[in-house]
């Protein structure tokens, strides 16, 4: 028990360097929804059952301009299709977790927690559940309550600037992708999974209309293929 508390500890510690992103963006996530004309009822419960700052911000953005239902799930299914990848690729370092466990750290995982959490896994092949929850828990709790904060004080902020708050987490995250590079001992190979995924996103944009996101999911899963084939024919080799 007391071993669960130190890794639930050192999870919250690690999550600390990314609150100031998740405080920016779920500021203005909160000042626009508040602006588009939704409750501060709505924007809690929005922010604590769809958790997803590119979704959260594509919900209001739909919304206001008269959207179905089905198009705004269908284009926020879209954006967040990616964690299906990223939960794949989690889910090697939970070998010893539940079934629970693992769908608990699925549930809550974000852009940054995966950065961290893959920062993490470069150190040790496993992941403890409860370092993973307090990083869940704390990035999720931050979230919710900088959209409350920033619904409360929507009127007192230009829209502009609230708009412009919305690429704190993107730079973030290239941050933490960046520093998982450099501390990687397979530059090589990730470089060449970076530059066939490159190339990929801009041939299949010139020759299909494919949507952006569907794009990015479909270059990743192909570079990460081809890399994977390289490292086993290396493997063999040896």
């Amino acid at each position: 028990m007391r071993n669960n508390l130190l890794h639930f500890k050192s999870g919250i510690n690690d999550c600390l360097p990314t609150i100031f992103g998740y405080w920016s963006i779920g500021f203005a996530a909160g000042a626009i929804g508040s602006i588009s004309g939704f409750s501060l009822t709505d924007i809690i419960l929005l922010s604590a059952f769809l958790y997803a700052g590119s979704a959260q911000f594509l919900f209001y953005s739909l919304y206001a301009s008269g959207a179905s239902i089905a198009a705004i799930l269908v284009a926020v299914l879209l954006v967040n299709i990616r964690y299906l990848l990223m939960s794949s690729y989690m889910a090697r370092f939970f070998s010893g977790a539940s079934i629970t466990e693992k769908f608990i750290s699925g549930m809550l995982l974000t852009d940054e927690t995966f950065g961290v959490a893959v920062q993490k896994s470069n150190k040790n092949n496993e992941i403890n559940f409860w370092w993973m929850l307090g990083l869940n828990l704390s990035a999720y709790i931050n979230w919710v309550i900088s959209n409350i904060i920033g619904a409360i004080f929507a009127n007192f902020i230009p829209y502009s600037f609230s708009q412009k708050l919305g690429f704190s987490l993107t730079a973030m995250f290239i941050g933490l992708l960046a520093l998982n590079f450099f501390s990687s001992n397979r530059k090589g190979l990730e470089l060449t999974a970076i530059i066939i995924a490159f190339l990929l996103i801009i041939l299949l944009n010139t020759i299909t209309n494919f949507d952006s996101n569907l794009l990015i999911i479909a270059s990743t899963i192909i570079s990460a293929t081809v890399c994977a084939i390289i490292m086993r024919v290396n493997k063999n080799e040896q």
